[in-house]
């Protein structure tokens, strides 16, 4: 009878190792340049890579945005756990909008890293990080230059660069995104005197229209860091509007945007924007 009993914990014991077994090997994969992104970026965040334009509406400016980010390749160990690696280029331009169709250009900012990624699938709640290594360089162009008095306006421009980590932790649940930032700079010119940034930020989808492909969602990025004194400052951003397409894959995005802080670009980095504008991306 005993051997019997033993058999048969045997034989059920080498049915559920062989599935756990199988059931590894089929999901674990790895795939070279994949649909998508592995981490859900925030819209809402200014240094997140799109092409399209945001048009300041308090005054004739406006920002030309050219980037995007491009996961390399996904690794799949099992069906919870993900890994990927991206590389990523963007290039935020301010412009003023002058008569005769013209749009001199004061400044322009440029970014360009790697990044890379875990995601794991949970009972309820998806749970991912990406450490992004990036590189930011700034300049001042024609538009902040008066050839009728052969001088700069307000700023002269100086060399700028800004090298970073960057680790962003991101709880999913349904349709709710947050993140946790912590940011260290290894490197500035000009120097700072504190060298972390952290914050938090969520984006959440309000409404979905399958119907047309469309969804409303809203979202916000705050920031704390130290510029000029010894005391934390914020950066806050808010976006709201219509994301058409798939939002884990290249779609489009017509938002309002409030921004509150200091200067997203680097040769007015301590210099305070408070700005509304509405914004037209294409999110690769």
């Amino acid at each position: 009878m005993m051997k019997k009993i033993f058999l048969v914990v045997l034989l059920i014991a080498s049915q559920i190792f062989s599935q756990s077994f199988y059931n590894s090997r089929s999901y674990s994969r790895t795939i070279f340049f994949p649909e998508g992104h592995l981490f859900p970026i925030n819209f809402s965040d200014p240094l997140e890579p799109k092409i399209g334009t945001q048009f300041y509406l308090d005054d004739k400016s406006l920002e030309l945005n050219i980037g995007a980010s491009k996961d390399i390749i996904h690794h799949r160990f099992d069906y919870w756990n993900k890994v990927g690696f991206g590389i990523e280029f963007f290039n935020w331009t301010l412009l003023n909008r002058e008569a005769e169709f013209r749009f001199p250009v004061i400044a322009a900012d440029y970014l360009f890293g790697g990044y890379f990624v875990y995601y794991h699938n949970g009972y309820k709640i998806d749970w991912a990080n990406r450490i992004r290594i990036t590189h930011i360089s700034a300049h001042l162009s024609d538009g902040a230059y008066s050839n009728q008095l052969s001088q700069w306006k307000g700023n002269r421009p100086f060399t700028y660069s800004r090298e970073f980590v960057q680790w962003t932790s991101t709880f999913i649940h349904k349709n709710i995104k947050l993140n946790f930032d912590a940011l260290y700079l290894f490197h500035s010119i000009p120097e700072w005197k504190y060298n972390t940034i952290f914050g938090f930020g969520t984006e959440t989808i309000l409404i979905g229209f399958p119907e047309i492909f469309t969804k409303i969602f809203s979202g916000f990025d705050l920031k704390f860091q130290k510029v000029r004194g010894d005391k934390f400052e914020t950066n806050k951003n808010f976006s709201t509007g219509f994301i058409f397409g798939n939002e884990e894959l290249p779609h489009l995005r017509i938002a309002y945007q409030f921004y509150h802080g200091y200067n997203f670009h680097g040769q007015f980095f301590n210099q305070k924007l408070k700005q509304s504008f509405i914004n037209l991306s294409l999110v690769l």
